[in-house]
């Protein structure tokens, strides 16, 4: 199977896919090991190529290219019908309810490669699968119907980079979620469901394919479906703490709630929690169930992976088992779906972070916060992180004693060693380790952060944070970096707008629509300003200084400076870290 695929992307002569129109069509095919870069007159080229490969990969393909390439080709029809059909884009990147399909969390995410934007190229550079990248090219080029053969040249050059990624991206995935190929079954490798299919429909296949039960979907919602408590969370009871301070959280915790206690097994006599778990369900405690067994085999597998540093398969597994409790939540995963085996799983877990909390403050340990597995502990002076781990081991002990179905596998690590954690809300939290590194949850700075504050926040926050162990900024000092950043180089004051045709927006009024008819259909890069240059709804009035947006060009133009520059949205991404001490207050 892995012959007949066809990595594919096209060129076109605008960004609509209803009114695109085909202009280059290029291919790289597995069977032939050959590229092919074809204009848009050898249309009877292209579909031959298509119709013979069985497997069709692009990045985006499924909204862009193929309508393009099916209205290209009429009146010949269902060129792409019962093809197996992979999007590198909608794999990657999440998405909502945006119109072009259910929601998806995308891969990337999930395996904690988080990026602005999920372009091919921006994937590309995260993933350090090529040191040329993807190139530039005037796109105006691709308005006209024929082309000099310096154009031809430079117009197969860029297009040819672009299957070369998308093959690299591909052979990335293939690659990375291989160790899953053996847990699924033949028609799912066939399909490269290890690849296209999402972490929660992958682990549904894999544990019913490993405990031969069948792969069924529930179309319809039953009726009074119920919610249950999801993870426990321990409130911080100060905002900012120093001193000896250790992370250290479950290892899989869910699912050795659901092995140990063989949650995938309900009876009529058995486990029903000893009184130590106040659980809903009993569960058979003679014989652990084939579920439990496959979620265990894959577990001790991961562990294996993980200590011979193997890393695909590490976070193969990783994915797989976490992925599991949220099945039996989910009505419409029909195999093993258990309302009642979802809450007892979480409130097993949210009874082991309680009396976790409560055996470590026994012992003289103070917990700082806790939220779902994971436990921050400050260790007071007259003890070390021995004598915490040794307190954590008669909990696991405790614990572990008093289910069904014990594994040693089930245990605490160390995940941090910390000398200051400052808390700004819920599961919201910045820390500096002890050997000096900041570390942050992406709740508080993120990929969505320009880049010039996440300039000021590396340069000049956080040294100061080391050095000082505290959160002490004013806004007017952190203004003040910014516009020093501004000084050596202005292009980090502006911000990015992708804008497409005029017509396609309704509201005349809007910045997309101005942006557009301005400056055209595209991306720019414009300049906040408050000197009333360029587009924008507000204008200045007595009042009120209104905010503008220009083009480099204008702000030369107009003899601009940096301090011109509106600093206010840059601001509120630092908002958190400005507070104001005594000093400051009496000056």
């Amino acid at each position: 199977m892995e012959q007949s695929i066809l990595i594919f992307d096209i060129e076109t002569d605008g960004i609509d896919p209803k009114e695109s129109n085909l202009k280059w069509f290029g291919a790289y095919s597995y069977l032939d090991n050959k590229y092919y870069l074809f204009d848009n007159k050898k249309n009877c080229q292209i579909e031959d190529l298509i119709r013979k490969h069985k497997i069709l990969i692009g990045f985006n393909n499924k909204n862009f290219d193929q309508p393009i390439i099916e209205r290209y080709l009429k009146p010949k029809k269902n060129i792409f019908k019962y093809k197996i059909i992979v999007d590198l884009y909608e794999i990657s990147a999440p998405k909502g309810n945006d119109g072009y399909g259910k929601y998806n969390k995308g891969k990337l995410p999930q395996i904690k490669i988080k990026l602005k934007n999920y372009t091919l190229k921006n994937i590309i550079n995260a993933l350090k699968l090529d040191i040329i990248s993807k190139g530039d090219i005037d796109y105006k080029i691709f308005q006209k119907d024929e082309w000099t053969n310096i154009e031809i040249k430079e117009i197969k050059k860029y297009l040819k980079q672009d299957i070369v990624l998308t093959k690299k991206l591909y052979e990335w995935y293939d690659e990375t979620f291989e160790p899953l190929k053996k847990l699924l079954s033949d028609e799912d490798v066939r399909k490269l469901n290890h690849i296209k299919t999402s972490f929660s429909s992958l682990g549904y296949n894999v544990i019913c394919n490993l405990a031969k039960l069948p792969v069924e979907w529930e179309e319809n919602k039953p009726k009074n479906v119920k919610s249950f408590f999801g993870g426990h969370h321990i409130n911080h009871r100060k905002e900012l703490i120093k001193g000896n301070i250790i992370e250290i959280d479950f290892s899989s915790a869910y699912p050795h709630a659901l092995i140990m206690g063989n949650l995938f097994s309900p009876s009529d006599k058995g486990w029903r929690g000893l009184d130590y778990y106040k659980i809903d369900g009993c569960y058979n405690n003679k014989n652990q169930g084939e579920i439990e067994k496959a979620l265990h085999s894959i577990m001790l597998e991961r562990l294996k992976a993980k200590k011979n540093n193997y890393k695909e398969k590490n976070l193969s597994y990783k994915l797989i088992i976490n992925s599991i409790y949220g099945l039996t939540g989910n009505w419409k995963f029909k195999s093993l779906y258990n309302p009642i085996t979802a809450s007892d799983c979480t409130h097993i877990v949210r009874t082991w972070m309680r009396k976790l909390a409560k055996t470590l403050e026994e012992h003289e340990f103070e917990c700082l916060y806790g939220f779902t597995d994971s436990i921050f502990v400050k260790i007071p002076k007259e003890k070390t992180k021995l004598d915490l781990m040794d307190s954590v081991d008669i909990f696991i002990k405790s614990s572990s004693s008093k289910m069904p179905f014990p594994v040693d596998s089930f245990d605490m690590n160390i995940e941090e060693e910390i000398k200051m954690i400052w808390f700004v809300a819920k599961n919201c939290y910045l820390f500096v380790t002890k050997d000096n590194k900041v570390k942050y949850k992406s709740t508080l700075l993120n990929q969505n952060t320009p880049k010039v504050v996440m300039e000021v926040f590396k340069n000049y926050m956080q040294p100061k944070i080391i050095k000082e162990l505290d959160i002490i900024f004013s806004e007017s000092e952190l203004k003040r970096e910014l516009i020093k950043l501004f000084h050596k180089n202005i292009k980090l004051s502006a911000e990015e707008y992708k804008v497409g045709l005029c017509s396609n927006y309704k509201v005349t009024t809007s910045l997309q629509y101005q942006i557009s008819k301005k400056y055209g259909e595209g991306r720019h890069f414009l300049i906040p300003n408050l000197r009333n240059v360029g587009i924008g709804k507000s204008k200045s009035s007595s009042k009120k200084i209104g905010v503008r947006y220009c083009s480099f060009e204008e702000f030369e133009n107009n003899n601009l400076n940096v301090e011109d520059i509106d600093t206010s949205q840059l601001i509120k991404h630092l908002k958190p870290f400005i507070r104001i001490n005594e000093q400051q207050t009496l000056k």
